[in-house]
């Protein structure tokens, strides 16, 4: 625990100097296959044998993504996941937030192994200190945008959103058996068939996607939260992240670029999707 802060722990490495990146557009969409309504639920529950489809598109303002970075080894996370959980509640759920739980690893030795948490979560968390986005790596830790935001420690609300225009990203979602299959496609800012400047070039850019586990429940008997039940939503089971495969050209022309996968659904069984564009080499969402 940290003095200045009692609800932070904190886990600090050496971490190799690295310019920061210089930011571009940013833009993140989120694709709801669950929802509290009973029956999305009971879609994405039904025969293994059962083809289901979706199809959505973001639209082309910026929507803010709000990454939480805890465990369930760790005494302060509980108060920072109740919080997140209540997001499902509010009127900017999917309009304007988009609410990511990453479970980290690195608190696991002190009894509990967390069973959401993952060495690349960690990662991901030590890489936005790598890259200077955070001051440190702490749990409960907030990124919003690609940056530390500690205004949840103060009560502060979520900033609004810049209603910037930074394209659009459109996902048709399949799913078949115990599988997620998705094909996505992103239009970059500017009219079809203008010039691309390199910064945006189609080689930069890499989709990634989420599998969002929702209303999780663990008992949890050892560790620093043991006799407690802890419920959590918006937990990444599954992360693809997907580099743009073709390379770009000079002066290339503003085209939809397309990208597919799949994602496992035997990690949850009520479950969402999110889906956001970052620079490639660089996991900040852009």
């Amino acid at each position: 625990m940290t003095a200045t802060k009692p609800l932070i722990k904190t886990r600090i490495g050496a971490y190799p100097k690295k310019k920061n990146s210089f930011l571009l557009w940013f833009f993140t969409f989120f694709l709801m296959l669950y929802f509290v309504s009973k029956g999305y639920a009971s879609e994405i529950q039904s025969p293994t044998d059962e083809i289901k489809k979706w199809h959505f598109s973001s639209g082309p303002k910026q929507t803010q993504m709000l990454e939480l970075f805890t465990s369930e080894g760790c005494s302060s996370c509980p108060p920072a996941d109740r919080w997140l959980s209540n997001l499902k509640n509010s009127p900017d759920l999917w309009v304007s937030v988009i609410p990511i739980a990453f479970h980290v690893d690195y608190w696991n030795s002190l009894g509990w192994r967390g069973p959401f948490s993952s060495r690349e979560n960690s990662l991901r968390q030590r890489t936005y200190r790598q890259l200077r986005y955070v001051n440190g790596v702490y749990t409960p830790g907030f990124i919003l945008n690609g940056l530390e935001w500690r205004g949840w420690f103060n009560r502060n609300p979520i900033p609004n959103r810049t209603h910037k225009d930074v394209g659009e990203l459109s996902l048709e979602a399949t799913k078949l058996n115990n599988k997620i299959l998705f094909d996505a496609n992103f239009m970059r800012p500017g009219a079809a068939g203008t010039k691309i400047y390199r910064s945006t070039s189609s080689s930069q850019l890499t989709l990634n996607v989420a599998l969002l586990a929702m209303n999780k429940k663990t008992d949890v008997p050892l560790g620093e939260n043991k006799g407690k039940t802890l419920h959590h939503d918006f937990v990444v089971t599954n992360l693809q992240s997907i580099p743009y495969p073709v390379a770009s050209v000079v002066d290339e022309e503003n085209r939809p670029l397309n990208w597919q996968g799949e994602l496992d659904l035997n990690l949850c069984t009520e479950c969402a999707v999110a889906a956001w564009i970052s620079e490639t080499g660089n996991q900040q969402p852009i």
